[in-house]
């Protein structure tokens, strides 16, 4: 899984774009290839379109995964928690639960619908998504952009999915800080038994970036 780091910069103009855009009220193509898309859009041919979530936090793994550094996994269970340094495969391995199949190949545009909101204090912008349909594992997918040096960056992606196997509900919230690292907790339903929560918190930044 190791790509150039090039690949997220070559991300970056085109988050700018649409995050241009989706200020003004619009939304800007998914697709990496921004030229041929906004040519589509410009004859009509393409619908508004969201944020490329998958396309983003794919980049970013591919660079952290391309980067020589070292991981430190937290993890939390029973009011106790446990750090160890793990390898980059246990990273991959954990960061692809943040590409779920309900936002691959056009999901999320298709599937979801979109409110947004910009807090002027803060110099944010919200992206809420939310599913057309309520019996969608994916339940809700946050987008929290921040004002940077040229223009809006963003800072986190919020994921909460629910999924079952049979007597167990496993209700999961996932965290993504760009270029820091990510939490996920585990709630855990058994039928008859109390929900425990498992917390697996994974950085690559140091303390103080992440302050």
């Amino acid at each position: 899984m190791k790509y150039p780091v090039v690949l997220v910069l070559l991300f970056i103009p085109f988050f700018v774009l649409w995050v241009s855009l989706s200020s003004c009220g619009h939304h800007a193509p998914t697709s990496t290839h921004s030229q041929d898309s906004l040519a589509a859009r410009n004859s009509g041919a393409a619908k508004d379109q969201f944020f490329p979530v998958d396309d983003y936090l794919e980049a970013e793994i591919l660079s952290v995964d391309s980067m020589p550094m070292a991981f430190w996994k937290y993890v939390t269970h029973d009011n106790r928690t446990d750090s160890t340094l793990i390898t980059t495969g246990d990273f991959n391995t954990l960061a692809l639960q943040f590409l779920p199949p309900e936002i691959r190949n056009g999901g999320l545009n298709n599937n979801f619908t979109e409110n947004s909101f910009a807090d002027r204090a803060t110099e944010s912008i919200t992206f809420t998504y939310t599913p057309t349909d309520k019996t969608n594992p994916l339940q809700r997918v946050d987008v929290l952009t921040t004002r940077g040096v040229q223009a809006q960056e963003v800072k986190s992606i919020y994921m909460e999915r629910k999924h079952s196997a049979g007597d167990t509900v496993i209700l999961q919230k996932l965290l993504w800080r760009a270029r820091h690292g990510f939490t996920i907790v585990n709630r855990i339903y058994v039928k008859g038994q109390a929900p425990k929560d498992e917390q697996v918190r994974v950085s690559w930044a140091s303390d103080e970036a992440e302050q």
